[in-house]
């Protein structure tokens, strides 16, 4: 459904006039992504104001975003598997932690920050099969993004934020770590290093 939207918006402004047919798919792919994103995030956010943790999922969620944006990694193949894995992670985990009142103290969240910084130097950007990292110059850019994304959201979270908001932080951190991870993608049975089936660009 969100694929052919994609597809009639595109068309109601006659992209494919203006762009060469990879053109038209790369806009096509990120229009449907950003769509996806919209509509999943407003059935989470809705969830989570009925359950009482709006705020708790918004801040877990935003490292993530902040972190996945550069980092990449795993898709789900359906938009019905990602909004349960959004619901499941980004509502679940903070109502957990709000019921048992869970924080992590400075020492698990200095571990588990080195723990992540370690596996996004090692694996990010990680790609999908419908859109594999090419360029060799845009991987470099990701994976240094990436990088300073965890040192800015782990350096506030151990400095500056209160033991609840840094658990969530981090953790936001954590989830989106293990969606790039080779090991997860292995567990799913996804290819992993999608931009080895094409020759590099510079």
């Amino acid at each position: 459904m969100t694929h052919n939207f994609t597809l009639f918006l595109l068309n109601k402004v006659s992209a494919q006039n203006y762009m060469s047919e990879s053109e038209y798919e790369n806009v096509v792919y990120s229009l449907e992504i950003l769509l996806i994103n919209i509509f999943k995030s407003i059935q989470i956010y809705s969830v989570a104001l009925i359950l009482g943790v709006l705020f708790e999922t918004f801040i877990m969620n935003l490292a993530y975003a902040l972190l996945r944006i550069h980092a990449g990694g795993w898709h789900a193949k359906s938009s019905i598997n990602c909004s349960l894995f959004g619901l499941v992670v980004f509502v679940g985990i903070p109502l957990i932690f709000q019921k048992f009142e869970f924080a992590l103290n400075f020492y698990w969240l200095l571990l588990l920050s080195g723990i992540i910084l370690a596996f996004v130097a090692l694996y990010a950007p990680a790609d999908t099969e419908k859109n594999p990292l090419v360029s060799v110059s845009e991987r470099k850019r990701k994976k240094i993004l990436s990088l300073l994304s965890v040192l800015v959201i782990s350096a506030f979270s151990l400095f500056f934020a209160g033991p609840q908001i840094a658990t969530l932080l981090v953790t936001g951190l954590l989830i989106e770590t293990l969606l790039i991870h080779p090991l997860f993608y292995k567990l799913i049975k996804r290819r992993y290093k999608n931009y080895e089936n094409y020759q590099n660009q510079p």
